[in-house]
């Protein structure tokens, strides 16, 4: 794909994404926390949740009793002999490319959590897979979704942006600031070879390529671990987790030149004590500057040098026409983390209805693919100490 990424987002097919016209059956793969925002973000769709899965069905048959769900299975082949239209996967990242496989192979519709795959050639198969099926293919880079995220992309699309020169943007939450702190991210077999930089890495990667419409062509990385001596709960291994067959990176840095010519300072931290959660993007440009924080998603910070700054508060009434259907309720209803997530599956879930097409308002399996080509440039970045230069040409040649 080359030049400006697909319109995501702002293209709608002739029914229109504001309601989903029928039931449509869906199971859910793994019930953890993200797997419950999916099944409450599906149900203010109207989308109905038949089936849970987990990994055994002990687990699963609790889950589904607790989010009063009719169904639990031990294995999506089971949810799929239910006769389920779309599944949800919100597995560990190993367990992407064969659950998706297993869906797409059975002509049922897909979101997946991020990161699509554990590298790039699985994410290739996956988004080749996805467009051969002729099914809703989609994964949750739900960054995208804030108002206020959809109307900078509306603003740099009109040009009142001017030219982009520099991002600063991070991710930052505290899920392992403490030394004793685990979960299945460390473990190189269930997360994949990095840490934070496929998992929060992904959306920020994702989200910093939504704003700019480019993608990177060169960059530098490195990683850190705040505690290199971290091991799993109960565990006699002698050795410290950074030799266990990981990264162990619970902290990264990336400098990075983009295609447009706008360069990149970005961050991020699994040991950030006092934010759970923290998505920041500043961009500095010719006409404007552009501030946003997820700590504060409803205000949107845009900077001048000759005029007094701007808060624009997010107000469909204030906002440009094309970021307008993301804010859904009066400007004193604020909105937050949860509603990204509805309005994803709102748009994935209008296409599901009337049929898939090429202007998906929505993140594909391609945006997926773009996603892990950069993960990939950035580990040989860290494992050899320099530059990297990306090169685009199989990437264009699959899409």
């Amino acid at each position: 794909m080359r030049g400006e990424l697909i319109n995501y987002g702002i293209a709608t097919n002739q029914q229109g994404t504001d309601a989903i016209q029928a039931p449509i059956r869906t199971a859910v793969v793994g019930p953890g926390t993200i797997g419950r925002i999916h099944v409450d973000a599906l149900r203010r769709n109207s989308v109905e949740v038949v089936s849970v899965v987990a990994s055994t069905l002990e687990r699963a048959q609790s889950s589904a009793a607790d989010l009063r769900i009719p169904r639990a299975d031990d294995s999506l082949a089971a949810a799929i002999d239910r006769g389920i239209d779309a599944v949800h996967i919100c597995a560990p990242n190993a367990l992407h490319h064969e659950l998706v496989l297993q869906a797409l192979e059975n002509n049922v519709h897909v979101v997946c959590e991020k990161p699509l795959g554990i590298d790039a050639a699985e994410a290739a198969e996956l988004a080749a897979a996805g467009k051969q099926s002729g099914v809703v293919h989609a994964v949750c880079f739900n960054n995208r979704f804030y108002p206020l995220v959809q109307e900078v992309v509306a603003r740099r699309r009109e040009g009142l942006l001017g030219r982009t020169f520099l991002v600063r943007a991070s991710i930052a939450d505290d899920t392992l600031w403490h030394r004793a702190d685990w979960d299945w991210r460390l473990d190189p077999s269930i997360g994949g070879p990095t840490v934070v930089t496929s998992t929060t890495g992904s959306h920020l990667l994702d989200l910093v390529m939504f704003l700019l419409g480019a993608r990177p062509t060169a960059l530098c990385a490195t990683f850190g671990t705040a505690h290199a001596d971290r091991r799993p709960p109960g565990s006699d291994v002698q050795e410290p987790t950074a030799t266990m067959g990981s990264a162990m990176d619970d902290l990264a840095g990336l400098l990075v030149r983009f295609s447009d010519g706008t360069q990149a300072v970005l961050s991020l931290s699994h040991v950030a004590a006092g934010h759970p959660y923290r998505v920041q993007v500043e961009i500095d440009a010719e006409r404007a500057g552009v501030s946003w924080d997820s700590e504060r998603p409803n205000e949107l910070w845009i900077g001048h040098r000759d005029e007094p700054n701007e808060l624009l508060v997010a107000d469909a009434r204030q906002m440009h026409p094309d970021a307008r259907r993301f804010v859904e309720k009066a400007g004193a209803y604020r909105e937050g983390f949860d509603e990204t997530f509805r309005l994803l599956f709102r748009d994935a879930y209008a296409h599901i209805a009337v049929g898939n097409d090429a202007s998906a308002p929505y993140p594909t399996f391609t945006d997926g693919h773009r996603q892990l080509v950069v993960h990939e440039a950035i580990q040989t970045s860290v494992a050899e100490r320099r530059w990297v230069d990306l090169d685009w040409s199989a990437f264009d040649s699959l899409t």
